[in-house]
């Protein structure tokens, strides 16, 4: 895929952004306790790395779209991913714009909790991206919010499955989650 860029970025995760510890297990966002953490904004924030997520991306994507379409996610995590992917994006037939979610509505100012291109039509496919799942909570929340703005979503793309239900209680809304990685391609043990 896109002549080792798959690979680079897979080393690049391995090396700034996983961690495997059974004796002491992390604690995760989502409150589980699991021996395999990722900390993806350590190679996202990373230039070469960005750019590397935002081709991948790009690529995953043009195998089910073409034309112009929503890339929606819930804020921070999804941000880097989806600003990469459109940035790619302008080099392929895809023309991505961004939507950036916050978890509650602003209290101020617009009350938005979409940040988006106004006016783009509802038709326009919209496709969730995030950097990991674990439980699927962020980009259900992601899901709800673009779904509430009229937007149809089929499809969820992200850097990383951790394989521990994100993927069914996605598939569970009709959506199909399609990632970069999952965690079996970095398990140690």
């Amino acid at each position: 895929m896109l002549d080792g860029a798959h690979e680079n970025l897979r080393e690049a995760i391995r090396r700034f952004s996983y961690r495997e510890n059974h004796a002491e297990p992390f604690t995760l966002a989502s409150g589980k306790k699991s021996p395999y953490y990722f900390d993806l904004k350590q190679t996202l924030l990373q230039p070469e790395y960005l750019n590397l997520v935002g081709r991948i991306m790009v690529s995953l994507i043009a195998q089910h779209y073409s034309g112009s379409l929503v890339a929606a996610g819930l804020t921070l995590g999804a941000d880097p991913v989806i600003y990469a992917t459109a940035m790619a994006a302008r080099a392929q037939a895809l023309q991505v714009f961004p939507a950036i979610v916050r978890k509650e509505a602003k209290d101020h100012g617009t009350g938005r909790r979409i940040e988006m291109v106004q006016g783009l039509p509802t038709q326009t496919p919209c496709v969730l991206i995030d950097d990991v799942v674990t439980t699927g909570s962020s980009t259900l929340k992601a899901l709800e919010a673009m779904r509430a703005a009229g937007f149809s979503v089929r499809h969820a793309f992200a850097v990383l499955d951790r394989n521990e239900g994100g993927r069914e209680a996605l598939a569970a809304q009709g959506v199909t989650l399609i990632p970069i990685f999952t965690l079996d391609d970095f398990r140690e043990n």
